[in-house]
């Protein structure tokens, strides 16, 4: 699947609620599942960590569609950026 597809699946499922608990609130949930990652991650439990991975963005995401951001143009122009290139 391709990121503006998912990107407006997460839009069409979920707006309507996330936009009702509004941005700061989505914000505190989009912590919450970074520190269930992290805790997956710390904890050797890859099962966890591969669905708190999909958590993480999906809640991205809804935060991204909460401040009309398109996700899409936004990687691309972070990977086209020279000062996000590794340094050798």
């Amino acid at each position: 699947m391709e990121l503006a597809a998912l990107q407006q699946l997460v839009r069409d499922r979920y707006f309507e609620t996330d936009s009702k608990r509004g941005l700061y609130h989505t914000a505190l949930w989009f912590h919450e599942e970074v520190g269930e990652l992290s805790s997956a991650i710390a904890g050797g439990d890859r099962e966890n960590a591969r669905e708190e991975f999909a958590d993480v963005l999906m809640w991205l995401l809804t935060l991204a569609n909460l401040m009309d951001i398109n996700m899409e143009d936004a990687v691309t122009a972070y990977l086209e950026n020279k000062r996000k290139l590794p340094t050798k």
